[in-house]
């Protein structure tokens, strides 16, 4: 039970790394593509490689409810990536993608309700540091007067934290890879229908570092739903939620070294907080 247990915790941590490296590259190609193009391409990369691998281990589920399930839940997930794209037009990468950190709020919520978890004093006080930190990491606001970016952040914290939270659901009707092809699939389409409805238009002809870059978001995010969704069948999912406010760490240290981000003292402590939190739950 341990070392299966174990296992759950290393899945995580390669899914916080993927993600984590993952969501400081997504402004980049930015400067030359808007936001649904870039979703559109990286996406249909990402469904192309569930779709070998369904094909190479043919584990193709035809189970009809199951997947009307996972399509809905990944096109509630679609809008996370969404407006975690749309904040980072407003404010730096490491801010956009700590403030998303609040998302284990909606996570702990989903799972208590959902799936009936225990509830626990460690995660009152692992989401009091988060929600602190939050508060910390915008004092160069009025404390009721956030950002732009911090709201659209906060928007995608909700749909991410909830709808990741509800991945386990879709998984055990069809399994994890059936349901990351689900996923990607979903969001390809659902970017693509916006893309269709939208007057924002390419900013200059695409270079060849924004077409790398997004090959490689792809790659990650292709092992980041693979590990995150093994993670989920194993960790309870308000424990994997709280967890998952480690990633901003990995995105904080590779954008002070990529993007050469800066913070303050309050700043600092906000991510010191919300660093807290994951180290006491675990």
């Amino acid at each position: 039970m341990v070392l299966w247990m174990l296992g759950g915790f290393i899945y995580s941590l390669i899914s916080m790394f993927s993600f984590g490296i993952g969501n400081l590259l997504w402004k980049v190609p930015q400067k030359s593509l808007p936001i649904y193009k870039i979703i559109t391409i990286r996406s249909f990369i990402t469904t192309s490689l569930f779709l070998i691998t369904i094909l190479l281990y043919s584990s193709f589920s035809i189970n009809l409810n199951g997947w009307l399930i996972a399509i809905g839940i990944s096109a509630f997930s679609f809008f996370g990536l969404f407006f975690y794209n749309v904040s980072l037009k407003h404010t730096q990468v490491s801010q956009s993608i700590t403030i998303t950190s609040v998302g284990a709020v909606f996570g702990v919520l989903t799972s208590l309700i959902v799936y009936n978890e225990v509830f626990s004093w460690y995660l009152v006080g692992s989401l009091t540091l988060i929600v602190l930190g939050l508060f910390l990491l915008e004092d160069k606001k009025p404390i009721l007067k956030w950002s732009k970016g911090t709201n659209y952040a906060l928007l995608a914290s909700f749909f991410w934290g909830t709808s990741f939270a509800l991945f386990r659901i879709p998984i055990e009707k069809i399994g994890s890879v059936n349901f990351s092809f689900s996923l990607e699939f979903t969001v390809c389409l659902m970017a693509i229908l916006i893309g269709l409805f939208t007057k924002e238009k390419q900013k200059s002809k695409i270079s060849k570092q924004a077409i790398y870059t997004i090959v490689v978001l792809a790659i990650l995010g292709y092992l980041g739903v693979v590990f995150y969704n093994k993670a989920i069948t194993i960790i309870p999912v308000s424990t994997l939620s709280i967890m998952g406010t480690f990633t901003p760490v990995i995105t904080i240290i590779i954008s002070h070294i990529y993007l050469k981000e800066k913070f303050n003292k309050n700043q600092y402590l906000g991510i010191a907080s919300i660093i807290g939190a994951s180290l006491l739950l675990i």
